[in-house]
């Protein structure tokens, strides 16, 4: 080599020495010579004279795979390709790395501007909704608000923030509410209570608040968020709806006090006829006038509190009290009993416990209001008919409430509308307005939290089923 040939598998004493040391090796650690395999292979190598190769325009790789050559170049890449293949790999490493953290970033942005846009939409959402809404944190501080709510306390959203109830309302009021948030915010439930609110520079308002615990992403109690329902006009609109629904029922009620006032009228004018025959005769003494004018007294009386049951019937119940069926049925049947004798109508009240009371829990003017309008509707069935037919009352307690059943006998409602008899301005009476069993239902089951139902019994017999509340529940 060095002197002009181009190489080839050539002798190396360097290489026949590494191969004859390891025998040694061998040896020298105590290996038997005759186990020591005979060397088959020749430990000689290829090996080439760069300059050579050039001259000759010689390329062995496509022939051989492992072969050395001298007098080649200076390469950074041969002298140092470890280093090399290292640093290509931190770096592309590297690059996997800004890439991925690329992704992450744009990944991210994109949420961020997702999450935006959801924030943005929900304000817009809350904004939009004319219910009072707002979220306050466990310290009962506000920290949002639609503007419904804003506009509520004549303040904009940004000065509700960092408020509490304290702030709008007297310290003896706002610490009730206080002390029910927390108390709700231990329980991390639901709530819903109505309150009668005296906002800043208006009239005082009725609000059913819907309230709710929410939680952190981490399961920590974030606070509370309340929705606001306005209910002052719905409930006098209601209040409307049921005077006048009493009013299409004073045409009967009318009627029922004449039917009342006949007789005592009757035993005036016989009181009257016999002060007179006394008189003429001379046995009008002291004592006499002393029995004509009790006598007349009583039937005053009488009248008097007729008038006073019609006229308490007509006055709406302004709080819900716990008041006794069987007086309340007691009184309506005062006023249109004599309706229902005159129509040769039977009529039954069974007391099912009848050495207990009967409570009921809500408005005691309009529940009898209902007792009316269903007694009444009654009637209206069997005169219609043309039968002299039986209504019938059965008056239970049971543990949470009070059940009153009211049947009658003047034939079974049609399957086709029985399910539409609650609903509003729905009659099959020529002259009828179609509320009453609309306003029935409300009084029950909205005002009062019970229900009404009807049902046939069979082919003759129609069951109006009335379950009202017999104790305050504690939401009131």
């Amino acid at each position: 080599m060095d002197y002009g040939i181009v190489g080839g598998f050539l002798t190396s004493a360097t290489a026949q020495a590494e191969a004859a040391s390891k025998i040694v090796e061998q040896i020298l650690a105590g290996k038997n010579p005759s186990y020591i395999p005979i060397v088959q292979k020749s430990p000689n190598r290829y090996l080439f004279d760069y300059n050579e190769l050039v001259n000759h325009q010689i390329d062995p790789s496509p022939v051989l795979k492992n072969y050395e050559v001298i007098n080649k170049p200076f390469s950074f890449y041969e002298e140092y390709k470890h280093y090399i293949w290292l640093f290509t790999a931190i770096l592309s490493a590297i690059i996997m790395i800004i890439l991925f953290l690329m992704q992450n970033v744009r990944i991210r942005k994109q949420s961020e501007m997702a999450l935006k846009n959801q924030l943005e939409f929900i304000k817009v959402l809350l904004d939009t909704i004319p219910n009072p809404i707002y979220f306050t944190n466990v310290e009962g501080k506000y920290i949002g608000s639609n503007m419904a709510f804003a506009k509520l306390y004549d303040q904009s959203k940004e000065e509700i923030i960092g408020k509490s109830v304290f702030d709008f309302f007297p310290k003896e009021w706002a610490s009730e509410r206080r002390k029910s948030d927390v108390e709700l915010l231990a329980k991390k439930g639901s709530d819903t209570l109505e309150l009668m609110l005296h906002t800043p520079k208006k009239k005082a308002r009725l609000f059913t608040l819907s309230k709710a615990v929410y939680s952190n992403i981490d399961g920590s109690v974030g606070g509370i968020v309340c929705i606001m329902d306005d209910m002052t006009e719905r409930v006098q609109q209601q209040q409307f709806l049921i005077q006048q629904s009493k009013l299409t029922e004073m045409g009967e009620m009318i009627a029922g006090v004449a039917h009342q006032w006949n007789e005592p009228l009757v035993e005036l004018s016989a009181i009257m006829q016999d002060m007179e025959f006394c008189f003429n005769k001379g046995e009008m003494d002291r004592v006499k006038m002393k029995e004509f004018v009790r006598d007349a007294i009583i039937q005053i009386q009488y009248m008097s509190q007729t008038l006073k049951d019609f006229r308490n019937f007509l006055k709406p119940s302004t709080k819900k009290t716990l008041f006794c069926a069987k007086k309340a049925l007691n009184e309506v049947l005062e006023i249109i009993g004599r309706q229902i004798f005159y129509a040769h109508i039977d009529l039954s009240v069974i007391y099912l416990k009848e050495d207990d009371s009967f409570p009921v829990y809500g408005f005691e003017n309009e529940f009898k209001q209902v007792l009316i309008n269903v007694i009444n509707n009654a009637k209206i069935k069997l005169v219609k008919a043309h039968k002299s037919g039986k209504i019938s009352i059965e008056v239970d307690r049971e543990m949470l409430s009070t059940k009153i059943i009211i049947s009658d006998d003047g034939g079974f409602i049609p399957e086709k509308i029985i399910g539409f008899i609650f609903d509003p301005y729905f009659t099959t009476n020529k002259n009828g307005t179609g509320l009453g069993l609309y306003m029935a239902k409300m009084i029950i089951e909205d005002k009062m939290g019970g229900s009404i139902r009807v049902q046939n019994r069979d082919v003759s017999t129609v069951e109006f089923t009335i379950l009202v509340p017999n104790a305050n529940k504690g939401n009131e």
